[in-house]
């Protein structure tokens, strides 16, 4: 063959395929849902470095790290939730989804420091999802962990499902969590092992020193405001003074934002997103009605059948029809509600209300949080002949 002929197509051929091996090689993992302080990501197949904000790509070829009072969350193209705490070193080595996202793999290796995650849908056995350390392997059955690095030692906490921590010094794997003996451990590069009965003191917190301190605080802030209603007086004298103690649905909203901790609940909502720009961004009316999360309290009883739904008209920026409903041992209570939607939230105005035969009326309070796929808020009734029959509550719903 004519050498000449052979350089041609030794070229035509690599210029075919380098381009798919450049956009292999940057491949999406995921999204950066918040950046607080020094956050960067290092390409290393071209060691380019770029600092991390809201809404930044990250790819499966970067080591990410958080500095010294900072920290990051990550969303992942399968919905895998990552909070890194400040100090930390993660290599994304791999992390693939099929097209019709019935299947895919993840490889990742924290060099150094802490994260807390809740996974998406790679998950189910310790081949197609892998988190190395230093002391060994985690593979995960669907769940939420936390793992941290601190003086070559690995200590873990399972909050929810199971992982599997392999390590040539160890006789099987170690399993953590509903299938194991117990949820948290110590781990150290001889094989040894230590399990605690409840999460080790040398796990850092995933913002501030304080904020274990804040969880609990908020914790007993919001079941103090939601339980007021039980302990209130039955009998009033005056009305109006009575009105005056009960806990608003803004003081309520406002125990909400203060919380500055990640738990499983709180880890897809974190991050405080542009609403104004991702609103500009939908168009349709869209239905929200999947009952994700609710914590209600009764003057009368026990809770129970709640329902809620909530149609969002983003062309015209209303909440053309919203209702939700739930039974007590006073009978249902049921409300209608309308409003318009902004960028501090939701304007929204109860139309019609009822508990049981009687009429009832209150307030209802809401916002998006996770990109707009999932509305929080909370709300007061009463009924309007008896005052002191009543209940109040928290919600999440998300979309259909």
């Amino acid at each position: 063959m004519n050498f000449n002929l052979i350089k041609i197509l030794v070229i035509s051929s690599l210029a075919i395929s380098l381009p798919f091996v450049t956009n292999a090689q940057n491949e999406q993992a995921g999204k950066t849902l918040l950046a607080k302080g020094q956050v960067e990501a290092l390409s290393k197949d071209t060691q380019s470095k770029r600092a991390l904000k809201r809404r930044k790509p990250v790819f499966k070829v970067d080591n990410v790290k958080t500095y010294e009072n900072s920290q990051a969350q990550l969303k992942m193209i399968d919905g895998a939730l990552l909070a890194l705490k400040a100090q930390t070193e993660l290599n994304i080595e791999e992390y693939f989804l099929s097209n019709d996202k019935s299947s895919g793999s993840v490889v990742m290796e924290l060099v150094s420091g802490g994260l807390r995650t809740i996974t998406g849908s790679i998950k189910g056995n310790t081949e197609n999802y892998k988190l190395k350390t230093p002391v060994g392997s985690i593979g995960i059955r669907g769940t939420h962990y936390e793992v941290e690095i601190i003086n070559g030692d690995v200590f873990l906490a399972v909050w929810d499902g199971s992982i599997e921590i392999s390590n040539l010094n160890l006789p099987e794997p170690l399993i953590l969590g509903k299938d194991g003996t117990h949820s948290f451990a110590k781990l150290d590069n001889t094989g040894e092992v230590k399990t605690f009965l409840k999460p080790p003191e040398q796990l850092s917190s995933l913002s501030s020193p304080t904020s274990n301190s804040k969880t609990k605080q908020t914790s007993n802030n919001l079941s103090e405001l939601t339980s007021t209603v039980v302990n209130m007086p039955q009998q009033i004298d005056k009305q109006d003074a009575y009105l005056d103690d009960i806990p608003s649905s803004e003081k309520i909203q406002k125990t909400i934002e203060d919380t500055n901790f990640l738990n499983e609940d709180s880890l897809d909502s974190f991050a405080i997103e542009d609403i104004e720009e991702l609103i500009e961004e939908r168009t349709g009316t869209v239905i929200y009605d999947q009952v994700e999360r609710f914590e209600i309290n009764s003057s009368v009883g026990p809770v129970n059948d709640f329902n809620m739904q909530m149609s969002v008209d983003f062309d015209a920026g209303t909440v053309p029809l919203g209702q939700l409903s739930f039974l007590d041992s006073g009978g249902e209570w049921f409300a209608t509600f309308n409003g318009l939607i902004n960028t501090q939230g939701m304007r929204l105005g109860i139309n019609y209300a009822s508990h049981g035969q009687n009429l009832a009326t209150g307030n209802i309070t809401a916002q998006f949080s996770d990109e707009l796929s999932k509305i929080r808020g909370n709300f007061n009734l009463y009924e309007i002949n008896d005052i002191a029959t009543r209940s109040s509550g928290l919600f999440v719903i998300k979309e259909k």
